[in-house]
């Protein structure tokens, strides 16, 4: 799979961080909401422009510095096919600056997001259906969503198989399939499980901080990938800042 690319990345830019892309609508700023409704009234096709012109200027903005974009599938596909179309004018031209393309669909169908007309990088699945879901092509990537933080996700994600929780045997089962792993992780206590479940996975953590990742890593700074939430509502000195704090935590050789 192509996760060697992203570690390539991750070495060139010398920071394990990624920017998130999938902002609430009445998140954006209200100028940007504001010239697109003047444009096209009020509707789906204002709100996706919106979308593609902020995802557009923070691609364009972060490239030199990240390795990486995660862009969240939902925050577009519920704008139909204007937001289809959005997602996969997004990729690309994240792709053609350089950034290695994450689509987060955890969908059970990667091949959509990667083979079809979006052709991310790599896509995010759900693990539940079994190891059908790692079955991409060899240039591409999966990482199976082990660990999601919706709150309802410990009525499943807790249950107890054999002497585990069920999402760290999921986690073995993926790893052992060639899927990367992701984690929506707030605690150190949950990626240091995680790690020692799956010792040689590569682990997207989304809306973990620094600190709270540092298990993930190894001496050489590599395996995981930070997928920072934050930066797509920060203002435009926001991602050198959250550079240079990870690479006092983080040392990329």
């Amino acid at each position: 799979m192509s996760i060697a690319v992203l570690q390539e990345k991750i070495r060139a830019r010398k920071t394990p961080l990624a920017l998130v892309l999938g902002p609430e609508a009445d998140k954006l700023p209200a100028r940007i909401t504001k010239n697109f409704t003047d444009m096209y009234g009020p509707g789906d096709m204002a709100q996706a422009e919106a979308l593609r012109y902020h995802g557009s200027q923070l691609i364009s903005q972060t490239a030199p510095l990240l390795p990486a974009v995660v862009l969240q599938a939902e925050h577009y596909l519920r704008y139909g096919f204007m937001g289809m179309d959005v997602l996969a004018n997004l990729v690309n031209m994240a792709k053609a600056q350089g950034l290695y393309t994450i689509v987060d669909a955890r969908t059970a169908f990667p091949a959509v997001y990667v083979e079809g007309g979006i052709r991310a990088d790599g896509v995010t699945v759900t693990p539940y259906p079994g190891s059908d879901v790692c079955r991409v092509g060899e240039d591409k990537s999966v990482f199976a969503a082990v660990r999601t933080g919706n709150p309802s996700a410990p009525e499943i994600q807790n249950l107890l198989s054999g002497d585990r929780r069920l999402y760290l045997a999921a986690a073995d089962q993926m790893a052992r399939r060639g899927a990367a792993l992701m984690a929506e992780a707030d605690y150190s206590l949950d990626v240091k499980e995680l790690r020692s479940r799956a010792p040689k996975a590569f682990l997207l953590l989304l809306g973990c901080d620094g600190e709270n990742a540092l298990p993930a890593f190894d001496d050489y700074g590599r395996g995981a990938l930070i997928a920072d939430t934050a930066l797509q509502y920060a203002d435009e000195d926001a991602p050198q800042k959250a550079v240079r704090q990870l690479k006092q935590l983080v040392t990329v050789l």
